[in-house]
């Protein structure tokens, strides 16, 4: 069947409906010497939504590698859970980080 364009309407093509997407960013957390195991599960369980087998599990990596990739986010909301996480840790007098890169 042919396509019909009606006057004062526009035909999409393709390349107009062509849609980009923003990149993924991995939120990536760090270990140091003074943030208590307890408080990062607690941060991962409570900021990230993470279960308490999982966040136990990215804890030990952080602990045992130095960083690990806690989730992956649009930039927004991966820089949302940083931000959280910075303002957590100062509150509870830690110096916990998380850094984000595109994925």
């Amino acid at each position: 069947m042919p396509t019909i364009t009606l006057p004062g309407t526009v035909q999409e093509t393709d390349e107009a409906i062509r849609v980009q997407t923003i990149p993924p960013y991995k939120v990536i957390l760090l270990n140091d010497d003074v943030t208590t195991m307890d408080f990062v599960v607690y941060v991962l369980i409570t900021i990230f939504n993470k279960n308490p087998a999982t966040a136990v599990e990215l804890m030990l990596e952080t602990h045992n590698t130095g960083a690990a990739v806690v989730d992956v986010l649009p930039l927004e909301e991966a820089e949302l859970r940083q931000q959280q996480t910075h303002t957590a840790a100062r509150s509870a007098g830690f110096p916990l980080r998380c850094v984000i890169e595109p994925a």
